[in-house]
Formats: structure tokens, sequence, C-alpha cells
């Protein structure tokens, strides 16, 4: 038998197992949570809002529900075979023990996979029934954006504002920021294109400035262009349109933005100006979004069958679920290394060297554990890159090139806990 029979051999062997122990009726459990989000459905008059409410009720519930099955599965896995001496019969089929790492692990992801999947469906068809019964102003809508393939500017200069390398100009005739846009198709828009832009204002002499007025020009190459200007706040994400006709067979188009105060200043970032298309089929674009959802369950179980190998099931579990909580809050934990490292700096450049933190600890004990909440950022991935209610919200597609970048974020802490699990349990000693 392959190598590859060989794992596939133990994958099959680990659903069955689950199937055995009947964790499937989980799924029923995830039904009953979300037909109990109807309960809510008094308190809440907006049908929109009853639309919300239950994609995020089921999204969560997803995401709970999987964490729960990855995490006890894995967990209790191999510590029970160790237990049970069961290692024994299976890496004498002759299995390696690599292969029955590797094995287990197939098997759990393609476990998750159907139970994602299976729930997805569950969410879809409970949301079409809803609808059915509530009108058309029940809708379900996913749009895909459309990214510029360039950022051009006249007179502009980069700068960098938070995490976004941005480009900025100040008032005048020839300066302007141009999103630049190729290979459109007129059919995949409506007959207004919806517009989503976002800024940052600022002004000579008025470093508070934060808001202002824009000029802007959508042109294509033909120069049939449309012009508006419009008020805008720092960071508000503002929508406008302009007639589909100006996409032109080429599927060029160029979206010009000019500071439209006379001591105005604008700065923008690639990605900060999208393009709405048509509505999709929304269960293309639900199943996308369940890709994330696999991607985060897929890092929990890495890293509890991972630590299943030397740890008891408890303690693998249980590392599992801290790796969980800090991924969830991965944001909050490093804003406050950021503040943390602000009270630092004021304390060294304090004259009073026994001065104390904010918070009332000495200056030694918040820079350790200070430090060891960025090591545990530097190992553990923001789960905020996996969060699907950014996008179903907002009736967003999740696009391959957001998946891709949710993957590359995903895969590498992936590969290695597997890798080292791999290696952990082929110098495993099962007689001790």
């Amino acid at each position: 038998m392959s190598a590859v029979g060989r794992i596939w051999a133990i994958a099959k062997m680990t659903l069955l197992e689950a199937s055995r122990r009947k964790v499937f009726t989980i799924l029923l459990l995830f039904g009953v949570a979300l037909l109990s989000s109807i309960l809510f459905f008094p308190s809440v008059d907006d049908m929109d809002s009853r639309l919300r409410l239950i994609e995020v009720w089921s999204l969560r519930a997803s995401a709970l529900f999987t964490a729960i099955v990855g995490l006890f599965l894995a967990g209790f896995s191999l510590p029970t075979d160790f237990e049970q001496k069961r290692i024994y019969m299976i890496v004498t089929k002759p299995v390696s023990k690599s292969f029955v790492f590797l094995g287990r692990y197939a098997g759990y992801v393609l476990l998750l996979a159907v139970f994602i999947g299976s729930m997805g469906l569950i969410t879809v068809l409970f949301l079409r029934t809803v609808s059915l019964f509530s009108g058309e102003k029940f809708k379900l809508a996913a749009y895909p954006r459309v990214v510029a393939d360039q950022l051009s500017h006249a007179g502009g200069e980069a700068v960098t504002i938070g995490n976004d390398t941005c480009i900025a100009i100040k008032f005048g005739p020839d300066r302007k920021i141009v999103w630049l846009f190729a290979g459109l198709r007129r059919s995949h828009f409506a007959d207004q294109v919806e517009v989503q832009a976002r800024l940052v204002f600022g002004a000579e002499g008025d470093s508070y400035r934060s808001s202002g007025a824009v000029k802007v020009r959508v042109v294509n190459p033909a120069g049939k262009s449309h012009e508006l200007t419009l008020p805008m706040n720092t960071n508000e994400e503002r929508k406008f349109q302009f007639p589909a006709d100006l996409i032109g067979d080429d599927g060029n188009l160029a979206v010009e933005f000019q500071a439209g105060d006379s001591d105005g200043i604008i700065a923008a970032a690639p990605e900060w100006l999208l393009l709405y298309e048509k509505s999709i089929l929304f269960e293309v674009s639900f199943a996308r979004g369940l890709l994330l959802v696999l991607l985060q369950s897929m890092i929990v179980l890495s890293i509890t069958l991972m630590a299943s190998t030397f740890l008891s099931a408890p303690l693998s579990i249980l590392l599992g679920i801290l790796l969980y909580l800090v991924g969830s809050i991965y944001g909050y934990i490093r804003d406050g290394t950021r503040d943390i490292d602000h009270s630092l700096a004021e304390i060294r450049l304090a004259k009073d060297k026994k001065m104390r933190t904010p918070e009332n600890l000495p200056a030694g004990v918040l820079w350790f554990s200070n430090n060891m909440s960025k090591a545990v950022l530097a190992v553990v991935p923001d789960f905020a890159h996996f969060d699907f209610s950014v996008w179903l919200l907002k009736d967003h597609v999740v696009s391959w090139r957001e998946l891709a970048a949710a993957s590359a974020k995903a895969l590498p802490p992936i590969l290695v806990l597997v890798v080292l699990g791999t290696l952990l349990m082929v110098f495993k000693d099962f007689d001790r």
C-alpha cells in the first residue's frame, strides 16, 4: 500500500470512529440553536436587522460547534490510543508512526469540513425558508467587489497611515489620486455602478482637520466622463454611483479624486476604493465564507492534535482553547501591548525612576508581561482574518484574492504544527 493509501486508511478509520461516537448529533443542537433565533424576532422590527441576526447567529454557532468538535475529538484521539495500547495494533499493519498522526489529522480535517458544510446547508435552507415567508424585504444578496489594478498620483507623496501605505496630495488643479481599473465587464454591473471610497483628510496648518470636500471624476479612455463633488469625513465609507455606460469594450476605467478645499489634503490607499458588481447567488458566497471558518478550525485542530502527542487529553484541549481565545481577541491584546509600550516609554523619560505605571504595577513586571504577550502574538494568528461576519453583514462576497490572503495567514502555522506533531509522534516512546 502506498503512503497516501496508508494515510487515507487511518483517515477513514478516524471518520468511522467519529460516526460511532454519534458526534453528528451535534448538528441537531446546531439546528435548535439556529431555530432559537426566531425567539428574538418580536423585539426586532426591521426586516434587514432580522436577516443580520440570523446570519450572525448561525455563523457564530457554526464556529463554536466546529471548534468544540475539533477540540474534543483531536484532544482525546491519540491519548486514548496510547492508554488503551491500540497504537501497537495500528503501527504493526504496517503503518509508521508518522502516518498515524497524518492520517488522524486528515480524518479530522475531513470531519470538520463535513460539519461546516452541513451547518452551512442547514443555515441556507433556514434563510431561504424565512425569506420565502417574509417576502421581498428579506433579501439575500452578495455583491462581488473589484479592487483597482493600480493606484497612481500626480503631485503626491507616499505616507504611512496605520498599517497602510498611502498616497497624499494637496489641493491643486494638477494634483490628483487616480485608481486605474482594467478588464472590467459592463455585463457584470447594474445600470448605475456603485462605488465605495474611503479617505483620510488633513489641511495645511490644521492637523486636526477630519473632513472636507473632494472632486470626483470617472473617465474612460474615450474621454467620456462623470463628475461630482462629495463631502466626506476621515475613514468614512462613502458610496456614490456613476453610469455603467462609461465602461467600454476595453474594460479600462479611471476614478480620479482631488481635494476640494483650498487648504485641503487627502490621502488614500489602493484598497480604499471598490466597485460593486451585481449580486451573485447567495449560496456561492456563503460557501466561500465557510472556507474561512474551516481555516480557523484547522489552526485550532493542529495545535490540539500536536499537543496530544505529549500531553494528556485535558491539557491538550486546554491549550487549544487558549489558542482559540487568544486568536479571537488578538486585536485587543495587540492594542494593549501598544498602550503598555507607551506607558513604559514615559517612565524611561521621567526623572523619577521609581515611578509606577498607570496600572500601579512595577515597570519590570509590566515589561515582562508585555513581552510575554508579544511572544504569544508572534506565534498565534489573528482570527480576524477568518471572521466571515465582516463580509456577511455588509453583503460582500469573499473574493478569491481575500481568500488567498487568509490562506497565507493560516497555512504556515498549520504546516509548522503538523510537521512538529509528526516529528513528536515519530520519536514518541509508547512504553512510557
